[in-house]
C-alpha cells in the first residue's frame, strides 16, 4: 500500500500506546496546564475505589466492556481498510490524526443513546514505547488531560499499585492486562532482530488493538465470574468461551484467542436486580 501517507517516526504523542476510558477514576487535578515536572508532583491521595463485586455492578462493568470493544473496533478499521484523516495542522502526523479521530468517535458514541448519553473519552494510562514503562495522564481541574506548551499530552510515571489504588479490581485488572500486553510487545520488539517503529500509524493500530483485545478478554473473565457467582446465579451459556481475533505484527494473519462468554444485556439487567441490586 505504498500510496498511503507516511508520518513522522518521532511524532509527539505517538510514543505512548494508551488505554482510553470514559473518565471514571478520581484524580488529583492541577488548576492549569503546567510543566511535566510540576504536573507529576504527588497530589492528594484519591479515596479507595469501590470493589465492584456486587451483582448491581454488572451493568457498569458491561458498559466498560462495550466501550473497550468500541475502541478496539475503531482501531481495527485502520488495520482493515481505513486511512487516517488528513491533518488540518501540518505539524500533526497521520498517526495523531488517527488517534484524534478515534477519540472523537468515542466521545460521539458516549453522547449517543447507545453510549449512555454523556461523557468524553481520553487516554488514561499508557505504555511509553521508548522505555516500555507505565505512564498516566495528569488532569486539569476540569478533568481534561494536561498538555504542554506545544499541545502534547503530559505523562507521568505510574506503578501497577497506583492503578490498583485508583480503580476497582475488575477495571484495574483490565487496564493492567491491556498495558501488560503493550509492555510485552514493546520489550519483544526491542529484542527483535528487525524491530518496527511502533509509532508508525499502521503499527500503532495493530499494537493498540492487541492491547484492547487482551484487556477485553480479561474484563470478560471478570464479568463472567461475577455473573456465575453464588450471589448472582447466572447459569452460564452452552458455550463457555468464544473466539476473538488477536492481530499480529509484521503483516501476519491474526490468531484466535478464547474469551469468556458473558451474559446478554438483558441478563445483565436481570442479574443486577438480584436482591434488589443491594447484594
Amino acid at each position: 500500500m505504498s500510496h498511503r501517507r507516511t508520518l513522522s517516526l518521532n511524532a509527539p504523542g505517538m510514543r505512548i500506546l494508551a488505554v482510553t476510558l470514559l473518565l471514571a477514576a478520581p484524580a488529583s487535578a492541577v488548576s492549569s496546564p503546567t510543566t511535566s515536572k510540576e504536573a507529576c508532583k504527588p497530589g492528594k491521595k484519591p479515596p479507595a475505589p469501590a470493589p465492584c463485586n456486587k451483582c448491581s455492578d454488572l451493568p457498569k462493568l458491561y458498559k466498560e466492556l462495550a466501550e473497550q470493544q468500541f475502541l478496539r473496533d475503531r482501531f481495527q478499521e485502520f488495520i482493515d481498510w481505513r486511512l487516517p484523516p488528513i491533518p488540518k495542522d501540518p505539524k500533526k502526523s497521520a498517526g495523531q490524526a488517527m488517534r484524534d479521530w478515534v477519540t472523537a468517535e468515542f466521545t460521539r458514541y458516549l453522547n449517543s443513546p447507545a453510549g449512555g448519553g454523556n461523557g468524553f473519552g481520553q487516554p488514561e494510562m499508557g505504555t511509553d514505547i521508548d522505555s516500555c514503562k507505565l505512564v498516566s495522564y495528569p488532569k486539569d481541574d476540569q478533568g481534561k488531560n494536561l498538555t504542554d506548551k506545544d499541545g502534547n499530552d503530559i505523562t507521568c510515571p505510574v506503578s501497577a499499585q497506583d492503578i490498583k489504588n485508583m480503580y476497582c479490581p475488575a477495571v484495574a485488572d483490565m487496564i493492567l492486562t491491556h498495558e501488560g500486553q503493550h509492555q510485552t510487545d514493546c520489550k519483544n520488539n526491542k529484542k527483535s532482530s528487525q524491530p518496527v517503529d511502533l509509532a508508525e500509524w499502521r503499527n500503532y493500530a495493530v499494537y493498540d488493538v492487541r492491547g484492547y483485545t487482551a484487556g477485553i478478554a480479561n474484563l470478560r473473565k471478570s464479568i463472567a465470574a461475577l455473573a456465575k457467582s453464588k450471589q448472582c446465579g447466572w447459569k452460564g451459556s452452552t458455550n463457555k468461551t468464544k473466539k476473538m481475533p488477536m492481530p499480529q505484527g509484521g503483516g501476519q494473519k491474526p490468531t484466535d484467542i478464547d474469551v469468556d462468554v458473558v451474559p446478554t444485556p438483558q441478563w445483565i439487567d436481570g442479574l443486577a436486580k438480584t436482591l434488589g441490586g443491594k447484594n
